[in-house]
Order: structure tokens, then C-alpha cells, then sequence
């Protein structure tokens, strides 16, 4: 078998982050075809901006108040295709769980590579500084997905994804583009294309990333978002959202702010980046800040139809198998119009 250690320096694990961002950029094309006032309005449709600024909670309110709810994508979707820049991504290397409500969606990415001993971990305490950097090689991001047009059915929809947690933001390095893409959905609702909204020089999307529902994969949907607010009002970094479609969950908590600083001499962020450089100062403090960002996914019910809540894959390891939430806190009521109705004591979901 192999060695422990050398799982955790995988070149191509170690790789993930970078090949994953040039599949999205097309090589590093995104910046030059991803042109502001003709492609996206700036700073109001980038990523971080709401987060950064402190308005995601109103904003969000806003937007679902002004109607701006899709049913369309409602699904937990697996992603078997991601081509950009000359590569590929499949799940042969890559698992996706996203899953989107009319408004809020939870997306979480691991690579296949990421070593399954770190499961037997009980936390952070317990692992090398190669074991923490290599978990630094994976994705979480939560917010609100916003589909333009909202009150007509178009030939070719735009969704623009702003993002209320993230594992690679740092306030210092915001993403410079948008998350912004077409949408081509298959006639029967099975499964969706998104298409860059960038354009290169011979006219194709920039990136392309396929989708197609998991099996029970539609069905009953609930959204919910929580915010704890520290001393002084500020809610920084204290935030959790849980989203439910069909049989599958996902969880998202945001790490602690404010975030660690890195110093002026670097020039890149990113949650893999940074990890790296605390890495090479030995500095496991900031390692640990960065990592502890929790992106969960399960299913609700096991395949004896028994409510289980199991977690089947984390960013932090070791919550693997454990449930998210005990069965006997949490009932669920199907309404006629197929949306959850909680019946459950808020103390029933540790979303701390």
C-alpha cells in the first residue's frame, strides 16, 4: 500500500486547485474575455462584493422579495463534465455535490485523491502540517444563485452565483470576475450546461461545465440561512446555511473572521495559496484558520427508508458517517406545494 505521507504529496492532489482554475479561466483567458459593462457590472455582480460590503442579508431579502426565485435548477446536481482551457475534469478525478433551491445553493468539490485515512482523524489536533495542506485541496461556496431574466421564460437564462461563503475568499484577494453563466436546460429538466458567459476569440464559452441530477435528486426543497452576530453587530464570518432537495442535504459554515493576514509580498489568494504560504513559514495557526470552513453533504433518509441525516462527505474529515442532525429533532411535513415545512425546536440544527 501506499505510504501515508505520500498520499498527502500526491503531485496531481496538490494540483487540484490550480488544474480545477484553469479549466474555469480557459487557460487564464477569463480576465481578457470577461469584459466589465458589456459582459457584467461592476463591483455589484462580483462574487465577494456583498460579502465583503456587509449587505448579503439585505440584498438576499431584496432579491426574494422582488421575485427573483428560479424553480428550473431546483435539484441536488453531480457534475460529470468540466472542459476549459484545453482539459477536462470528470468525476473520474472530481466529485460535486451542488445543490440549489429557487434562491440559495450550497456547491462542494473534493478531489478522488484526497487520502480516506484522514477520516479516522478527530479533528485538526491530529494532523501533520502535509496532511493540513493537502486538505486545502478541495472547494466550498454558499450564497444566493440570482437567474436573469426573472419574470419570462428566455431562450438563454444567465444565472450570476454571489457567494456569502466561500473556501477561497480572503478580503485582501476578492475574485476579480464574476460567477456568472448561460444556462441551457434539457427539455425534461434532467439535466443543465452552463456556459461562460466570457467568450473567447473564436466565439465558444470560456468554460463549460455539464450536470445532471442525482437520483432523488428533485423533489420537496427547504432553504435556510443563519447569522450570529458577534459583539458590536458584526456578523462577519459567523454563518451557516443548510439546503435540502429530495433525499439530499448540504451544510455550509463559514469559517472564523476576521481572516489571518499573509503579508504584502504575496500575490494570489485562494484557500489552497494561502495554506501554502503559512505552510512554508511553519505557520500552522493560520493553516487551521483557514481550513476550518465546513462544507457537508448526506442524504436524509438511508436506503431502508429510515431518517438517518449521515454525512457521506465533508471538508473536515472526520464529521464523515456522523449525523448532521438526530433524526427524532427535525420532522418535515410535505405541503401541497412541495416545499418542506419545518416543525422543528431551532436548538434541533447546530448550524454554530
Amino acid at each position: 500500500t501506499m505510504p501515508r505521507d505520500k498520499g498527502v504529496k500526491d503531485p496531481q492532489l496538490l494540483d487540484w486547485n490550480a488544474t480545477q482554475g484553469h479549466i474555469l479561466t480557459g487557460g487564464g483567458k477569463l480576465n481578457k474575455f470577461f469584459v466589465e459593462g458589456r459582459d457584467y457590472n461592476a463591483p455589484e455582480d462580483l462574487p465577494h462584493y456583498l460579502k465583503t460590503a456587509r449587505i448579503t442579508s439585505e440584498t438576499y431579502d431584496k432579491w426574494h422579495t422582488d421575485g427573483y426565485r428560479n424553480e428550473d435548477l431546483v435539484g441536488a446536481w453531480r457534475r460529470p463534465l468540466f472542459a476549459g482551457g484545453w482539459k477536462e475534469s470528470t468525476e473520474a478525478d472530481t466529485i460535486v455535490f451542488n445543490l440549489q433551491s429557487p434562491s440559495l445553493f450550497i456547491d462542494i468539490r473534493f478531489p478522488l485523491k484526497r487520502p480516506e485515512y484522514l477520516r479516522a482523524k478527530s479533528g485538526f489536533k491530529e494532523l501533520t502540517m502535509d496532511e493540513l495542506r493537502c486538505l486545502a485541496r478541495q472547494h466550498t461556496f454558499a450564497g444566493y444563485t440570482k437567474i436573469e431574466p426573472k419574470d419570462a421564460k428566455s431562450a438563454a437564462p444567465v444565472a450570476t452565483r454571489h457567494h456569502a461563503i466561500d473556501w477561497n475568499y480572503h478580503p485582501k484577494f476578492p475574485r476579480a470576475r464574476p460567477n456568472r453563466w448561460r444556462i441551457e436546460l434539457k427539455d425534461d429538466g434532467t439535466s443543465f450546461k452552463e456556459f461562460s458567459v466570457a467568450l473567447d476569440s473564436q466565439q465558444q464559452a470560456v468554460y463549460m461545465e455539464r450536470w445532471a441530477l442525482y437520483p432523488n435528486g428533485k423533489g420537496p426543497y427547504l432553504a435556510l440561512r443563519r447569522i450570529t452576530e458577534n459583539a458590536g453587530g458584526d456578523t462577519t464570518g459567523h454563518e451557516s446555511l443548510l439546503v435540502i432537495v429530495g433525499n439530499h442535504f448540504a451544510y455550509a459554515r463559514d469559517r472564523a473572521h476576521p481572516l489571518p493576514e499573509f503579508g504584502s509580498r504575496l500575490r494570489a489568494g485562494g484557500c489552497a495559496n494561502l495554506v501554502d504560504a503559512a505552510y512554508e513559514r511553519e505557520d500552522r495557526a493560520k493553516m487551521i484558520h483557514m481550513l476550518d470552513l465546513e462544507g457537508s453533504y448526506g442524504e436524509v433518509y438511508d436506503s431502508s427508508g429510515r431518517a438517518s441525516w449521515k454525512i457521506k462527505k465533508s471538508t473536515l474529515p472526520w464529521k464523515e458517517g456522523k449525523q448532521l442532525i438526530n433524526p427524532n429533532d427535525a420532522h418535515f411535513l410535505d405541503s401541497r406545494s412541495q416545499s418542506y415545512q419545518p416543525c422543528f425546536d431551532d436548538s434541533a440544527i447546530n448550524m454554530s
